[in-house]
């Protein structure tokens, strides 16, 4: 999952502007119309596909991978129709919001570009912490106590860490917190541990691993010999790495998990 600055970079004003109009329309039709109003101006979300793909460099925003053999999606983080209550293959029990986030369809801020398998995974779920509730329209979503990570919060970003194994597991402490259980929630309804990209992973571990191999090398050597060759090659290797972190490059994230872990704390620098 990669961190998107979503709320400072708005799409144009032109289509903030549309948004809010098919609001109004929709608020003032009887619950009964609703979906059908949202079904027939779907286009909508589509005509932000362009920003938003520009926002993550191309990635999906959940899993960070680049989606080269099929169409983006643009998921309703809340969901617009009514939220399916999360029961199969779940150990954690979770609340479940009685109606749709209707009032949420086209507002900008509830979209997250998504790549076909988290999306089709996610469909309509939104499990919430046991005993919560879910919000009404004019209330604030931070009241929420919401069981999935948003890309587009720092903080919910930085509780995933990945294993050896390329599988997601919570950066936590403590694995039964409540944010250690969003990890898993998480990982079961965007489907990250998707058999293609644990695989992805663990060939950026690779990667990461080899360079970093060379990097300690170049090191001793120029640490040996002070020849200027050693020298160059030492900080070629580092851009090499660095770059495997860039926001625009594939997994950085697990990169830079990658590099965080290693003992020499020089290395685990690249990753700053």
């Amino acid at each position: 999952m990669i961190f998107i600055v979503l709320f400072g970079n708005p799409p144009s004003p032109e289509l903030i502007a549309e948004g809010e109009k098919l609001t109004r329309e929709l608020i003032a039709l009887a619950p009964d119309q609703r979906n059908a109003f949202i079904d027939q101006h779907d286009d909508y979300w589509g005509k932000l596909k362009k920003h938003y793909m520009d926002l993550s460099y191309g990635k999906c925003w959940y899993t960070e991978a680049k989606e080269t053999a099929s169409h983006y999606h643009m998921d309703h983080f809340r969901p617009k129709k009514k939220p399916k209550k999360l029961k199969k293959n779940c150990e954690i029990e979770t609340a479940t919001s009685t109606e749709a986030y209707w009032w949420l369809a086209f507002d900008w801020k509830n979209y997250r570009l998504s790549a076909s398998t988290p999306n089709t995974s996610k469909g309509t779920y939104f499990p919430l912490q046991k005993g919560t509730h879910a919000i009404k329209r004019g209330q604030d979503i931070d009241l929420e106590w919401c069981g999935l990570l948003d890309p587009t919060d720092a903080y919910d970003v930085s509780l995933i860490a990945f294993g050896i194994d390329g599988k997601v597991y919570p950066a936590c402490e403590d694995i039964n917190c409540w944010d250690a259980q969003r990890v898993t929630l998480s990982k079961q309804v965007y489907n990250l541990d998707y058999q293609p990209l644990i695989d992805r992973r663990i060939e950026i571990q690779h990667t990461c691993r080899q360079k970093i191999q060379k990097i300690k090398n170049a090191q001793r050597k120029y640490a040996e010999t002070h020849s200027p060759e050693f020298r160059d090659m030492l900080k070629d290797y580092v851009r090499e790495l660095k770059a495997m972190t860039r926001p625009d490059a594939e997994l950085s994230a697990v990169a830079r998990n990658y590099i965080r872990n290693d003992p020499e704390e020089f290395i685990r620098n690249i990753a700053c």
